[in-house]
C-alpha cells in the first residue's frame, strides 16, 4: 500500500489586492506566493496555507541548533498525528504563525515585551480563517510538549527512542504539511 498524493489545485490564488513589488512595504513581509502579509494588522486574506506549509518547512526547530536539519512543518505534521481526532487541524496548526513571525526559542519569547500580543492576534485570524478553536486545547499543548521531549531526546542530545525522528527534506515536508492539510480538512 504506497502514499497517493491528493488531486488538489494548489495554483497560488490571484484577485486579492495588488500591490507594487516593493523590498520595504512598511510593517509587510513579501510571503512565498507573492501575498504581503503585515504581521501588525494581519488580515485572513493575507494569510494562505501554501505559505505557512513552505515558510514552516524551511524553518529549522531549535534555532537550527540541531545536528541535521528537522523543521517546524516536521514537528507539526508529528503533533497533529498523535493529537485526539477532532483536535488534529488545530494541532497541525498550532505554530502557523511562526510562517510569518519566525519560531523564537522558548526561553527567549516571553522577554520579547509584545511579542505574545502580536503572535495571539495572528493566530486568532489563522483560527478564524481554517476553522478551529484558539486559544489552543490542553490537548494540543500536550501532544506539543509530547513530541518537543521526543526532538530533544532523540535529535538534541542523540539518546535513540523507539521510532526515530526522520529528518526530511524540506520540499518533502511541505509537501506532507499540506497533504495532511487537505486530508484533515477536507476527507
Amino acid at each position: 500500500m504506497g502514499f497517493k498524493p491528493l488531486d488538489l489545485d494548489l495554483r497560488i490564488p490571484t484577485g486579492g489586492p495588488t500591490m507594487t513589488e516593493n523590498l520595504f512595504t512598511k510593517d509587510c513581509i513579501r510571503t512565498f506566493t507573492g501575498l504581503y502579509m503585515n504581521v501588525f494588522e494581519p488580515t485572513p486574506e493575507m494569510i494562505n496555507i501554501r505559505d505557512i506549509a513552505h515558510a514552516l518547512s524551511m524553518e529549522c526547530r531549535f534555532s537550527g541548533h540541531l545536528p541535521n536539519f528537522y523543521s517546524v512543518a516536521e514537528h507539526s505534521v508529528m503533533v497533529s498525528r498523535i493529537a485526539p481526532k477532532e483536535l488534529k487541524l488545530q494541532a497541525l496548526l498550532h505554530d502557523a504563525s511562526e510562517a510569518y513571525l519566525r519560531d523564537i526559542p522558548r526561553p527567549i519569547k516571553p522577554k520579547l515585551t509584545n511579542y505574545k500580543a502580536i503572535e495571539d492576534k495572528l493566530m486568532r485570524i489563522i483560527a478564524g480563517k481554517f476553522g478551529f478553536d484558539y486559544p489552543l486545547s490542553s490537548e494540543v499543548h500536550m501532544a506539543d510538549a509530547e513530541m518537543l521531549q521526543w526532538e530533544w531526546d532523540e535529535l538534541m542530545i542523540g539518546i535513540p527512542g523507539n521510532e526515530p525522528v526522520v529528518c526530511m527534506d524540506p520540499k518533502l515536508v511541505e509537501a506532507n504539511f499540506l497533504s495532511e492539510y487537505y486530508r484533515i480538512k477536507f476527507v
